[in-house]
This record gives C-alpha cells, structure tokens and sequence, in this order.
C-alpha cells in the first residue's frame, strides 16, 4: 500500500512545494538589502538578517492608512455580502413567489458576465454619484454575491421545510428564524463566504485603483506598489510591506481551517 502511495505522495510534495515557495522566497526576500537584489546570481538567503525593512515599513506615512482602507472596505463588503446573500437565499428557499425561477436565472447569468467589460460603465456610474475616493465607492461593485446567494441557496433548501413551518406555527417570524435556527445551522458555511468576500475584496486591485485619486484613500495593494522603493532597486521594504500583509490572514486561516475544511467536504467551492 505504501508503494501505491508513493507516486501521489511525491506529486503531493511537488504541488506543495510550488504553492509555497514563493511565500518562503517573500519571507526571506523582506530581509534582502539592496545590495542583495542586485547580486548575480540571486541569493535564496539574506547576506544579514536585519528589521531595516519593516521598521522603513512602519515609518511610512501612508502605508497605516493603506492598511486601514483595506481593512474597512472588506469589513464593509463582506458585511453586507453576508446579510444580502442570507436575506436572498431565505427568499428562495423557503418562499414560493412568481418569477423566482427567472430572478435565479437571471442571478446566475451574472456570473458569466466578464467584470472587465463593465469597468467603464461602472466607472461612469460611480464618478456622477460623487462617490469617488470613498468607501462606498470601493465596494460598490462588490456588493451583489451571485455565487454565494446560489450556494447559501443550495444549502438552505437541504434543511427540512417542516422546521421553518413549525418555527412559524410557534409565533417565529422570519427575522428570528433566520437569526435563532437558520445562520445557527448555516454557522460554518456563512463564516467561510465571509471570510471569503473580506478576502477578495481586501485583495482587489483594478477597481479601487480607478475609483480612489487620494493617496489616503489607496488600498494596501495599490499603496505596495506605489511605494516607491522598487525604483531604487530595492525591493525589501516592498517584500516587507507583503509579509506584513499576509500573516494576518496566515493567522486566520489557521485559526479556521476546520471550518474551511468542513465546507469543502460538504461540496461548496470559494468563488
């Protein structure tokens, strides 16, 4: 049996190994001097293991409010998101109206619309509403969770439809079921697509970088590349600037992967 395991465990490794090597090589890169960068050939390890680089981080004065931008406009989305897709997914998995079908259809449909074609739309849009350089702006376009409301959906219509009818033969309205039995049960999956929008929304790139003007209104993925070390070759404090960024998600993840894994099993995909 072991032989037999061998291959997949050497695949295993291979694929493991990829993922993480450029985290490693990220970790060790954030404590590079400049002189290191322009060694030949590139070294894998720092000449001297210095704080240079974070503490050059630290002294920015924009780089905070990067941090925070990003921050506050994933709580926000990911927020909203959440009570938008458990709202939604309640409607149509426990009420029988005319045009669900269609409305479900029509929600799909979005998922196969490119999001790159409707940036200057949007862009419009957004700039005669007065919202550029603000938070509501950032997350505007983020705020309709297609995939979530379908899958929440999916997972709504699993739990027996005699709970929601005993619960509203007791008195439970539909606020208090939701919140004292349906996000209960739905506890895991609501934390993992939470977990999810903050991510993706703390990670986009393209639409806060048209929408925001104000260096302080930057988000920490446009504020690392706007740093300006990389035009002296040196790269570290910008390497510093990701690994600071990554160990709290590191964290998190850690702190939650049970309840990721347990989604996974039950068959829901991030998207």
């Amino acid at each position: 049996m072991r032989i037999r395991r061998a291959p997949a465990l050497v695949l295993t490794c291979l694929l493991a190994s990829v993922i993480l090597f450029p985290l490693i090589y990220a970790f060790l890169a954030s404590f590079f001097t400049a002189g290191d960068f322009s060694t030949i050939p590139a070294p894998l390890m720092p000449s001297s293991w210095s704080l240079r680089n974070y503490t050059t981080i630290a002294s920015n004065r924009y780089f905070p409010a990067y941090v925070a931008n990003s921050v506050i406009t994933g709580l926000l989305s990911a927020t909203v998101r959440m009570v938008l897709s458990v709202l939604s997914a309640y409607a149509f998995s426990f009420f029988r109206f005319k045009g669900r079908r269609i409305l479900l259809s029509l929600i799909l449909l979005t998922l196969f619309i490119p999001s790159d074609l409707l940036l200057s739309g949007n862009y419009m849009t957004i700039q005669h509403l007065g919202l550029l350089d603000s938070y509501l702006g950032i997350i505007s376009t983020s705020l309709l969770p297609a995939s979530q409301i379908l899958m929440l959906r999916q997972y709504y219509c699993s739990i027996p439809s005699s709970i929601h009818d005993s619960a509203l033969m007791d008195g439970c309205g539909d606020g208090r079921f939701i919140i004292s039995i349906l996000i209960p049960l739905s506890r895991a999956v609501a934390g993992a697509f939470f977990l999810q929008s903050f991510t993706s929304m703390f990670n986009s790139y393209l639409w806060p970088l048209l929408v925001t003007n104000r260096p302080s209104m930057r988000t920490v993925q446009i504020g690392i590349t706007m740093l300006g070390y990389a035009e002296s070759l040196n790269y570290g404090p910008v390497f510093a600037a990701i690994v600071t960024v990554f160990i709290p998600f590191l964290i998190v993840f850690i702190l939650m992967r049970r309840h990721l894994m347990a989604v996974l099993k039950q068959g829901y995909m991030f998207m």
